[in-house]
C-alpha cells in the first residue's frame, strides 16, 4: 500500500514542479524493517499551495498545524502528513508556542531535524538521502543531533524529551556530547507546553527500555523541571540498614513490573511520591505512615499541572490511594471483608491488584512468591464474590423519608449505608421486598432514639 501512496504523491507534486520527499521517522522505521504507522513528507510548497494541489486532485485533506506548515491527507484510507521545508523553530520564554521559519531546501529541513536517525529522506526515485550519517548512527544505535546540540535544544527543547522517548522505545544510547548538552539545557523544558510534555511522557512510559530512559533523565536532572517531586526519591532508603533499594530504584522496578498501560505506568511512577514527606524513624525502623493518602493528592496535582484529563487524574490518584490496600490481605479475611474490599475498590479492582503485584519488589524471592500467592488468592475470592459490585441500595432516600416521615438530612444517608452494609455482610438479601428493608431501618431508628 505504501508504494502506491508514494507513487501517487510523487507524481502529483512532480506535475506541479515541486519537490517532495518521504522524511524522518518514516524513513528510519523503513530502514529498521518496521511497519510504517506514519507517513511524513516534506515539500518545497507552502501549506496553502499543498492544500490547493490536494484539492485539485480530489484528495481529502485537513489542517494539522498550518502555522507549523503541516497539512494532513488521506489516500487509500492511509493518513499522511505533508510539511513545508522548515529552517528553524524558536521558543520564547514567555510563549510556549514555537514560531516556525520555513526553509527553501531539503538540506535546510534535514539539518533542523531533532536527531540524525530522523534526518533521512527518500527521493521520488527511491534514493536515500543521508547528509548527517543517520544510517550509520542507526546501525550503531546512537541518538545524536545533526547540528550543534546546544543550538538544537535551544531551537526546540521538546527534543530533550524526544531523545529519552526514542531511548525508551528503541533502546539506543544517547551520544555523549548530546547527553552533556541535555544536562546544560534541561531548564528549557519549562518553555514547552504541558500538553507536549504529557504526550512525550505517555509514549516514553510504554517503551521496552523505559528504565534506562528514566534513569538517564533523573541523572541529567531533566525530571526536575516538570516533576520535581520525583527527585527526593533518589537515595531515600526504605529500611534503616540501607540494604534495601532506595525509593527511586524501587519505583523503577515497579514500573518494569507493570503492564504497558498508560494509567498503570503513571500510577507506578507516582505511587510512592509522598514518602520523602512522611518519613519517620522509630526504634531504628523507618516508616512512611499514610504516604498513599498524601501521594494520591500529590499525584492529582502533578497530573493537573500536566493537563491530564479529569478521568485520568481520578483513576491514577485512586490507584495510588489504594495501592497498599490489597497487600494487607491475609487468609483469615472473611467473605464479608472481601465484599467490603470489592465495594471499596469498585470497578478498578483489576488495576489495583495489578499495581499491588507490581509493588512487590523484595530481593528475597520466597517473600515475593508468598505475597504474589496471597494476591492471587485474593483475586480468586473476589471473582467468586464479584456480584457484590452490582449491589445497589433497594430503597431510595424518598422511600425512607415517605415511610418514616423524615425530613431530608444525614439520617437518610446513614440508613441507606446501614442497609448496604447488611447486604454486603450477607445478613440482608439483595432481592427481598421493600418491607424487609423498612423493618431493618425501623429497628435502626429505634436504637438511635434510645
Amino acid at each position: 500500500m505504501e508504494e502506491v501512496i508514494f507513487k501517487k504523491i510523487y507524481e502529483i507534486f512532480n506535475k506541479e514542479k515541486g519537490e517532495i520527499f518521504l522524511v524522518g521517522g518514516s524513513v528510519r522505521d523503513m530502514l529498521m524493517g518496521k511497519k510504517l504507522n506514519d507517513l511524513d513528507f516534506a515539500t518545497s510548497f507552502l501549506p496553502q499551495k499543498t492544500k490547493e494541489i490536494l484539492n485539485k486532485n480530489k484528495i481529502k485533506n485537513f489542517p494539522v498545524g498550518l502555522d507549523f506548515g503541516t497539512v494532513g491527507a488521506v489516500i487509500d484510507g492511509k493518513e499522511i502528513h505533508i510539511t513545508t521545508y522548515r529552517k528553524k523553530e524558536t521558543y520564547h520564554s514567555r510563549n510556549r508556542k514555537p514560531t516556525v521559519e520555513f526553509g527553501n531546501s531539503l538540506e535546510e529541513d534535514l539539518k533542523r531535524r531533532d536527531f540524525t536517525i530522523n534526518a533521512l529522506a527518500i527521493s521520488p526515485e527511491g534514493k536515500i538521502i543521508d547528509l548527517y550519517n543517520g544510517s550509520k548512527n542507526l546501525s550503531e544505535k546512537l541518538i545524536c543531533t545533526p547540528s550543534n546540540p546546544d543550538e538544537s535544544f535551544e531551537d526546540d527543547p521538546l527534543r530533550i524529551l524526544r531523545a529519552f522517548r526514542f531511548q525508551s522505545q528503541l533502546g539506543f544510547k544517547i551520544e555523549n556530547s548530546t547527553y552533556k548538552a541535555i544536562e546544560r539545557n534541561a531548564f528549557r523544558i519549562m518553555y514547552i507546553s504541558e500538553e507536549r510534555i504529557q504526550a512525550e511522557m505517555n509514549k516514553l512510559l510504554l517503551g521496552d527500555f523505559v528504565i534506562k530512559a528514566l534513569t538517564d533523565m533523573m541523572d541529567a536532572t531533566v525530571l526536575n523541571f516538570f516533576i520535581p517531586e520525583l527527585y527526593p526519591l533518589k537515595n531515600l532508603h526504605q529500611e534503616s540498614d540501607h540494604h534495601h533499594k532506595d525509593v527511586w530504584i524501587h519505583t523503577l522496578k515497579v514500573i518494569e513490573n507493570t503492564p504497558k498501560e498508560e494509567i498503570l505506568r503513571w500510577a507506578a511512577l507516582l505511587h510512592d511520591i509522598a514518602k520523602p514527606y512522611v518519613k519517620k524513624e522509630e526504634k531504628e525502623e523507618i516508616h512512611f505512615y499514610r504516604h498513599e493518602e498524601l501521594g494520591s493528592k500529590m499525584a492529582y496535582c502533578i497530573l493537573s499541572r500536566l493537563k491530564f484529563p479529569k478521568i485520568w487524574r481520578e483513576d491514577i490518584s485512586f490507584l495510588i490511594l489504594k495501592h497498599m490496600r490489597a497487600n494487607l490481605y491475609i487468609k483469615e479475611w472473611t467473605d464479608s471483608a472481601i465484599r467490603r474490599f470489592i465495594r471499596e475498590i469498585g470497578n478498578r479492582t483489576d488495576k489495583v491488584l495489578t499495581l499491588s503485584r507490581s509493588d512487590i519488589t523484595s530481593y528475597r524471592k520466597e517473600k515475593v512468591k508468598e505475597k504474589i500467592k496471597l494476591l492471587d488468592e485474593l483475586g480468586e475470592r473476589i471473582n467468586a464474590l464479584n456480584s457484590v459490585k452490582e449491589l445497589k441500595c433497594p430503597i431510595s432516600g424518598n422511600d425512607i423519608m415517605k415511610n418514616f416521615n423524615l425530613p431530608p438530612g444525614p439520617m437518610i444517608g446513614k440508613i441507606k449505608d446501614s442497609v448496604m452494609q447488611e447486604m454486603i455482610e450477607g445478613r440482608l438479601p439483595p432481592d427481598a421486598d421493600k418491607d424487609v428493608y423498612f423493618k431493618f431501618a425501623s429497628k435502626l431508628l429505634e436504637n438511635i432514639k434510645k
